[in-house]
């Protein structure tokens, strides 16, 4: 390429950009991009990157949406080719809005092209380090009843977006979970993979009014689970037998759907007859969620 048409080519993308993304100088500074530059940067200097998801390209959009654009530091970064390598979702759901917006965005040029294979990648952001960057004494345990709660009322999944306010919901019923759990340790010893199921539970349990039947049913399937027992009642008796029967070949995932289900019908039956002498009755197929959504405690914990 001549000087000339080196010339003609920068004074062209500086007719669209304020910049041009081809430097050898690594520098830093601020734009104001539209929409069509956006677009622009995209068509013309995303030519070594990884395929766009359009998942995240919806989640950011709907991000900008509802709660605008936030300033959050993170750069547009360009490698001494000029080639985006970092932004491009970005920049996508950017391109989707009004042409009359403008977005305050940082920009790098100048980045090495080598260095996104020589360079340790970052930490990927989980919510638990959303939650600990406000509750610094937040525990892993806590997130994760937090996470089966979400996952069963079925409404939303536990994420960045939603992690401090759903932790500081749910934060009193976790942890009185959490300090009930220990007085029924044949119960956790039995169900030690499905801890945070059973913590959940008791947690749903608590904030809707089913604390006392979810405790009564704990207590008389913990003395069920005894060695040697001789405290047994209906309910607890059927309860583990149709346990050990039906959830051996399950996944983990898939045990853990299968007992919190179970631990919603045996709270059904509790308010039934709270001495546990009443038949377990119900089928494998039954404690689909389908089914189970219609019924009982577990309709109350959708809510």
């Amino acid at each position: 390429m001549t000087k000339e048409q080196e010339t003609n080519l920068m004074n062209g993308v500086l007719n669209v950009l304020p910049f041009n993304p081809v430097s050898d100088v690594y520098d830093c500074f601020i734009v104001d991009l539209k929409p069509s530059q956006a677009r622009y940067i995209l068509d013309y200097y995303n030519r070594d990157n990884r395929k766009i998801s359009n998942s995240q390209v919806n989640k950011i959009f709907r991000s900008i949406e509802s709660d605008n654009w936030l300033l959050d530091g993170q750069p547009m970064t360009f490698n001494t080719e000029g080639n985006l390598t970092e932004f491009q979702h970005r920049l996508k759901a950017i391109s989707k809005c009004p042409e009359h917006r403008t977005f305050k965005v940082v920009v790098v040029t100048g980045v090495q092209p080598e260095c996104f294979s020589k360079t340790a990648t970052n930490k990927a952001r989980k919510p638990i380090d959303e939650i600990q960057r406000k509750h610094s004494k937040a525990h892993q345990d806590e997130v994760s009843i937090l996470g089966d709660i979400m996952k069963r009322q079925r409404r939303w999944r536990l994420s960045m977006q939603n992690a401090i306010s759903s932790y500081e919901n749910w934060l009193p019923n976790i942890t009185n979970s959490m300090s009930l759990s220990g007085e029924y340790e044949n119960v956790f010893d039995k169900f030690s993979l499905q801890r945070k199921t059973v913590r959940a539970y008791i947690a749903l349990c608590d904030r809707y009014g089913y604390l006392d039947q979810c405790l009564t049913f704990l207590e008389l399937l913990d003395d069920e689970l005894k060695e040697d027992s001789n405290e047994t009642s209906t309910l607890t008796y059927q309860f583990v037998e149709f346990w050990n029967d039906h959830a051996v070949d399950l996944s983990n995932e898939k045990r853990m759907d299968f007992l919190y289900a179970m631990l919603c019908v045996a709270t059904d039956r509790i308010v039934m007859r709270e001495d546990g002498m009443i038949d377990f009755g119900v089928k494998p197929k039954y404690l689909e969620h389908y089914e189970m959504e219609k019924q009982g405690c577990y309709r109350k914990f959708l809510a």
